[in-house]
């Protein structure tokens, strides 16, 4: 009797779902100017020790950080203590008083200190520096140069981590956490840019709302005992699908898709 030992189409998506997902990984590190040796070396020694969680900590610091300005510019952009009779940021300063760099990073509750506030808003296209040297807020949402990898990592990190929620919630028959996605294979390029300005527009105002009521249950006491984590991601995609070639078509007549 001969068993058969060929992989169920489940295994075999699970092993190449692995291969994909190591190689955008990779492929986007290096990108970014990391080499593809540290990933290997990584993938070599990985174990979950105490050694590699401190190799973590000046990440998690600089994400945390990250976090924190985005909850600054959003009370920058939503606080009335902050905003000017036609509801725009006011210019802040760096001495003391009402409006002041120092006085918007207490108000929004954060962990950071107005002074690595300060340096981070020095370095962000988020934020412009007059000639007086007064803070002029861009953008609500906080950006930094050269910062993909770690952004990268924070939404990964989470994403892997409800899916192995979502799994267990599903065997003991728990409340799920939200993770969907909805996307069409095919669609007319020349469809894809009005699409997603109209969901850029609707989702930028839900996110606001989002965050507005998220921000509002935020915890005073950064040491207090019984608290959680909790955010929501939203990003949209596209990538332009090669087009199929037809066998009724000779392959000379194949035109690619520009």
């Amino acid at each position: 009797m001969t068993t058969n030992l060929r992989p169920s189409l489940l295994e075999l998506a699970k092993q190449q779902g692995a291969i994909a997902l190591l190689s955008a990984t990779i492929e986007f590190l290096e990108r970014n100017n990391v080499s593809r040796r540290l990933a290997l070396e990584f993938l070599q020694q990985h174990s979950v020790s105490e050694n590699s969680r401190v190799r973590l900590r000046d990440y998690r610091k600089l994400v945390c950080a990250y976090e924190d300005m985005g909850m600054i510019m959003s009370t920058w952009f939503s606080s009335p203590r902050f905003l000017d009779q036609e509801s725009r940021p006011l210019r802040l300063n760096l001495a003391r008083g009402t409006q002041s760099i120092r006085n918007l990073v207490h108000s929004s509750r954060v962990k950071i200190s107005a002074t690595l506030a300060v340096d981070l808003m020095r370095r962000s296209p988020s934020v412009r520096i007059d000639a007086q040297g007064g803070f002029v807020a861009l953008k609500r949402v906080f950006v930094l140069p050269d910062f993909e990898v770690p952004r990268a990592a924070l939404v990964i990190e989470r994403y892997l981590d409800t899916l192995r929620r979502n799994s267990s919630a599903q065997r003991k028959g728990t409340t799920l956490l939200l993770e969907r996605n909805c996307h069409v294979p095919e669609i007319d390029l020349r469809r894809i840019a009005p699409i997603l300005r109209d969901i850029k527009g609707r989702g930028t105002a839900f996110m606001d709302s989002v965050d507005g009521d998220i921000e509002a249950h935020r915890t005073r006491r950064s040491r207090q005992k019984g608290v959680g984590e909790l955010g929501v991601l939203i990003f949209a995609w596209t990538h332009p699908s090669k087009l199929r070639r037809s066998k009724s078509i000779p392959k000379s007549h194949h035109q690619s898709r520009k």
